[in-house]
């Protein structure tokens, strides 16, 4: 969505601001370099912290950094802001097509990958709508348009607080009680009962778990 955003707020700010052909170039491509940075960055953390961290930290620094964006007085700082968006969003895309595919079983993993990829039609087309009727609507409506970048922080806190992390990441990382927890949740969610705890052996010379006294070995005949 961002990068449709953008789009339509450039042309506003090229008249509002009397800006060159590279200047306004520049607001649109810095994202860009920024992404590239934080694709590079976000997918090293994910390894180290975990998915759902980054995931979580991603979201809130690409939220803050658009709806900040919005109260840009001059170039210089929406250049600088433009570059933290991109940062935030190239770190969030590599992870969140990571923690898709390894929640997802295998059977039907590539479906559910594409179906998020998918998402970014959805995006733009949203990013069609605002900049149609919310961009126009006066000089500020370029602001109001970023400010509405803002609700990923919103979300974020909800990642952070009811997203379980990748159950594969946990098992690399030897964290297997935590592991086991998570897949425990997604089979409460999913309906399924929890196996049965199989019962211990007996121990040696005492009695089953029926109470009988256990038979005495035979080592031969008499």
């Amino acid at each position: 969505m961002d990068v449709g955003l953008i789009s339509f707020v450039m042309a506003a700010l090229g008249q509002q601001w009397a800006l060159s052909s590279g200047q306004v170039s520049l607001v649109g491509s810095i994202g860009f370099v920024g992404m590239a940075v934080g694709a590079s960055v976000g997918g090293l953390l994910a390894d180290r912290i975990g998915r759902r961290q980054v995931f979580a930290l991603t979201l809130l620094v690409y939220g803050l950094a658009t709806g900040a964006s919005a109260l840009s007085a001059g170039l210089a700082t929406l250049i600088a802001l433009r570059f933290v968006v991109g940062l935030g969003l190239g770190a969030e895309l590599p992870v969140a097509s990571t923690l898709v595919s390894e929640y997802a079983p295998g059977s039907i993993r590539g479906r559910v990958v594409v179906a998020l990829e998918a998402f970014w039609a959805l995006g733009w087309v949203m990013a069609a709508l605002i900049g149609y009727f919310v961009v126009p609507t006066g000089p500020d409506g370029w602001r109001w348009a970023l400010a509405l970048g803002a609700v990923p922080a919103v979300y974020a806190v909800v990642v952070r607080l009811g997203l379980p992390e990748s159950v594969r990441f946990l098992e690399r990382r030897g964290r297997h009680a935590e592991a086991e927890e998570a897949v425990r949740g997604f089979e409460q969610a999913a309906g399924v009962p929890a196996p049965e705890t199989p019962a211990g052996p007996p121990p040696l010379g005492g009695e089953p778990a029926g109470g009988e006294p256990a038979a005495p070995a035979r080592t031969g005949e008499s």
